[in-house]
């Protein structure tokens, strides 16, 4: 039997290229993680997946693997150029720690280099992600392991982009002792000299908690674990943030295959965003776990409405256990609150088959009040912290933030009728224009249950836009606020033109917060931007240039 021989074209696929050659296993596509068959991922409701060619799989193992040494990159960075301690630096003992944190700016433009990296993977990701009537190339399991590669990286290294962090050790610490978090800044409560009081970030050293029991619950837990130890502390929290990303990553997957959108474009816009990685993980914000209640809560509360006429007993239990979920997310910051609006909605639309509508309402919010008025009770009671972050939520108001329109406005305006000889009355316009912006976001907000109850939006829709508008006319806005929103909407919206807002608005403000989280001199803030430009260009160019000489068959 005569052999056949392969041509040279043939041969030269089966060899592939340099670059095809030095991909780890991890990516290959004969590897176990790049095997991504329809039938395999179909088991994990990812139906629509279509099997990857191999210049495809090849493209989405390099954009793993450019991800994850930006996140190196950023770990490397963080030790020097990160959001330290003010007093007694652990991190200077570290390997390398005392070097980056004498080159500053050196290693604050290292961690802009990898945030480059980062976002430039992230953003070329979206074509293997799928869309709506868009096939993905990659399924759930995938886009959930690239998630944990890129932020093992972030874990041991310092804050990033905030001092918050050594906010919330100094409010653990003061709980754990048996004070009162809502009475007095930690300066006040701890000592001027107390270690943690002392990194604690100017603006907040003689501000009450705004924080509720639950965030506060599990600082004072923490702290107790940790015996007030700073490096410990800020693990033990990144630890519990990636806890909360993991409960909202399940909550999200579960939504949108409810809502039929491709659960691998919703992790994509919602999890793997830069901006939740870079501020939910470096910077170990609240926002994780206030998403993860939210999100699980969420889901909880839609399974017991699916079987209230099959199974009522278990459905109503998935109900309230929906309601404490929801409320616990609102324990942790208020906004969280908003989701138990739109549960008690969808609830009452099912109520509303039998009862008339004023009364299924009416039921639907009584018990969602009841819910809420119970579980922060028995998480008061249990955590011994008072009710203080009831009147404690005007704090953060003294911030002037930018982003904030109504807060734009009244700024503005106050400038204004200074130039016209007016005075100075910036402050009282902030208080004219802020609650101007609530009042319109509540009416909106308003609207959206409405329509919730009607059936016109779903609940997770209608939660989503009117976080939106609500992030917009706030009185205060940092750059991960809109995460409040953009997670849940990932579950819902499939339209092109919002997943393409959204990654312009992730990629674009991904760079606009410094690494330390503090001012810094301009000269210093031009010096860090434009050595991390000139190097990330250099790396794009070397890039192009292995391309065009190593990598074209393989990725083509």
């Amino acid at each position: 039997m005569t052999r056949r021989t392969a041509g040279p074209g043939a041969r030269r696929a089966r060899r592939g290229s340099g670059l095809t050659q030095v991909l780890p296993r991890l990516g290959r596509p004969g590897s176990r993680s790049a095997r991504l068959h329809k039938t395999h991922e179909a088991s994990r409701g990812d139906a629509s997946v279509v099997r990857p060619s191999t210049p495809e799989a090849n493209r989405f193992a390099l954009l793993r693997w450019i991800g994850l040494m930006g996140t190196i990159l950023i770990g490397l960075g963080g030790l020097g150029g990160g959001a330290l301690p003010v007093v007694d630096n652990p991190y200077a003992a570290l390997p390398g720690g005392a070097l980056l944190g004498r080159m500053l700016q050196a290693s604050s433009s290292l961690i802009l280099i990898g945030v480059g990296m980062l976002v430039a993977a992230w953003l070329f990701m979206a074509p293997f992600v799928g869309a709506a009537g868009v096939p993905g190339r990659v399924g759930t399991a995938v886009t959930v392991r690239t998630f944990i590669a890129w932020v093992i990286p972030l874990i041991p290294t310092a804050p990033l982009f905030t001092q918050d962090i050594y906010s919330y050790l100094a409010q653990g610490s003061i709980v754990a002792q048996g004070l009162d978090p809502y009475a007095a800044g930690p300066v006040e409560t701890l000592g001027a000299e107390h270690p943690l009081a002392r990194s604690v970030p100017f603006i907040w050293a003689q501000s009450s908690s705004p924080y509720g029991p639950v965030a506060l619950s599990i600082s004072a837990a923490l702290s107790r674990l940790t015996g007030d130890s700073i490096v410990a502390g800020v693990y033990a929290h990144r630890l519990v943030s990636l806890a909360g990303i993991a409960a909202a990553a399940w909550g999200v997957v579960a939504l949108a295959r409810r809502s039929s959108v491709f659960a691998p474009a919703a992790l994509w816009l919602g999890i793997l965003n830069p901006l939740l990685i870079l501020h939910l993980v470096g910077g170990i914000h609240n926002e994780a776990i206030l998403l993860g209640f939210l999100l699980v809560g969420l889901e909880v509360g839609l399974r017991g409405l699916d079987s209230l006429s099959s199974r009522p007993g278990h459905a109503w239990a998935l109900l309230l256990a929906s309601g404490a979920l929801i409320s616990c997310a609102g324990l942790v910051k208020v906004t969280g609150f908003i989701g138990l609006g739109f549960t008690g909605m969808a609830l009452a639309r099912r109520l509303a088959t039998r009862w008339p509508a004023a009364g299924a309402i009416a039921a639907a919010a009584a018990l969602q009040a009841g819910l809420l008025v119970a579980t922060t009770v028995a998480v008061s009671l249990a955590s011994g912290i008072g009710y203080g972050w009831v009147t404690g939520q005007g704090g953060a108001a003294t911030i002037r933030s930018w982003l904030s329109i109504t807060t734009d406005i009244g700024v503005i305006g106050g400038h204004v009728g200074m130039l016209l000889g007016l005075g100075d009355h910036i402050e009282a316009m902030l208080v004219v224009t802020r609650a101007a912006g609530l009042a319109v976001a509540a009416a909106f907000m308003a609207r959206m249950l409405w329509a919730t109850f009607r059936g016109t939006i779903h609940p997770v829709g209608g939660l989503g836009v009117a976080t939106v508008v609500l992030v917009i006319l706030f009185p205060v806005v940092h750059p991960w606020y809109p995460l409040w929103a953009i997670v849940p909407l990932a579950a819902w919206a499939n339209r092109q033109l919002f997943r393409i807002g959204v990654a312009a608005y992730s990629a674009i403000f991904s760079f606009l917060v410094l690494p330390r989280g503090l001012a810094l001199d301009p000269g210093a803030v031009v010096t860090i931007y434009a050595s991390a430009a000139v190097a990330f260009a250099t790396l794009c160019a070397l890039a192009w240039w292995l391309y065009r000489r190593f990598g074209r068959a393989s990725l083509n």
